[in-house]
């Protein structure tokens, strides 16, 4: 199978803006979020590939407690585009990253994600300081493969196509498949992600984990993306033998995410398993010299794209896990409020059980 490419979200940074005035802040204070709450039937037919990735990338979302994707025919659009362009160009799929697409190829609608869903008339207008009505969106993409369900569940056993299925601030999705050939595990697929404005949020006090609490059938070991935060692993085997599924934390986008200590355990024993915790400071894909250089909330990661967000942290084991086996997490840290500089103190410990195979 070939590995998964993942292709950061091109965003404008919305911050938050406080003003001063000597006026005590609470401790315990909540910012509140604005979460996609509702969810419109789509216009897939019921049954399809299309229909089912859509309602089981909704259904991974609102477990972690984020807002849903919308269908938006523009971005279907958008993300049947470039699929009509790489498979014209390059049936192996291996032209990952937007900026190998070039206007001298057949099918080319734009060098980015946000580009591509211009051209599919996915914009709203916007003015800067020398400009008056220029097309502007945020979007991101995600390439996967298989069938139905099955394009979730290959995604989010990763590390940088989770964090991109798990993006706060877009509101609506595409999804484009390669209908050239029949169905299998390895059919191509593009999923456009975006939104026109400011975008949704989850309040400050979000925290989450993946694997869920008791959640079982978690993938033994973890699945081959690139890029990945293993660039000495370029086959499936050495996934499959060198790594376990990422277990990660996640906490609201304007916060940033410490940790102190992650271990992992297996049911009956004491003994932490060997891993590695990789954040925005150890990511071996952020383009910065020192985790200072880099903002707490990166919305626009710098080439070579993607990063992992401040407010994210995954930990890999060293090998994969055992079958129907129980795991414990313990995670100990702190999420710290960025804009009014609040830190809260975090202690989690959850289980999993891995699949038979």
């Amino acid at each position: 199978m070939k590995n998964l490419a993942f292709i950061g979200l091109l965003a404008s940074a919305f911050t938050l803006a406080s003003c001063g005035g000597g006026t005590t802040i609470p401790s315990n204070l909540v910012l509140p979020g604005s979460p996609q709450s509702y969810l419109s039937p789509p216009t897939y037919v019921q049954g399809t590939d299309e229909y089912n990735a859509f309602y089981a990338i909704n259904t991974f979302r609102f477990n972690l407690g984020l807002g849903y994707w919308q269908q938006n025919v523009l971005l279907d659009q958008a993300a049947q585009n470039h699929m009509a362009y790489s498979t014209a160009n390059d049936s192996s799929f291996e032209q990952d990253l937007e900026t190998e697409a070039t206007p001298a190829l057949t099918g080319f609608t734009g060098t980015t994600p946000s580009l591509r869903a211009i051209y599919s008339n996915y914009y709203v207008f916007t003015n800067t300081i020398t400009q008056t009505n220029i097309k502007a969106a945020s979007v991101g993409e995600l390439y996967s493969v298989g069938t139905g369900a099955n394009v979730l569940q290959t995604m989010a056993n990763t590390v940088y196509h989770r964090s991109g299925l798990m993006t706060q601030s877009t509101r609506s999705v595409g999804l484009a498949r390669d209908t050239s050939g029949t169905a299998s595990a390895n059919t191509h697929w593009w999923i456009s992600h975006g939104k026109l404005d400011s975008g949704q949020s989850v309040p400050s006090s979000y925290f989450s984990v993946y694997p869920l609490n008791q959640m079982s059938n978690v993938p033994l070991s973890m699945t081959m993306e690139s890029p990945s935060v293993f660039p000495a692993y370029t086959t499936a085997a050495q996934f499959a033998a060198n790594t376990s599924s990422p277990i990660s934390i996640h906490t609201a986008a304007i916060n940033k995410l410490n940790v102190t200590n992650i271990t992992v355990t297996m049911q009956g024993s004491g003994t932490p398993l060997p891993g590695k915790v990789f954040t925005m400071s150890n990511d071996p894909n952020l383009n910065t010299a020192s985790y200072s250089a880099a903002a707490l909330n990166l919305t626009s990661p710098p080439p070579p794209a993607p990063t992992i967000p401040g407010y994210e942290a995954y930990w890999i084991g060293t090998a994969p896990f055992l079958p129907n086996t129980t795991y414990t997490v313990n995670f100990t840290g702190s999420t710290y409020l960025t804009v009014y500089g609040l830190s809260n103190n975090v202690a989690q410990t959850w289980t999993f059980t891995t699949a038979s195979q």
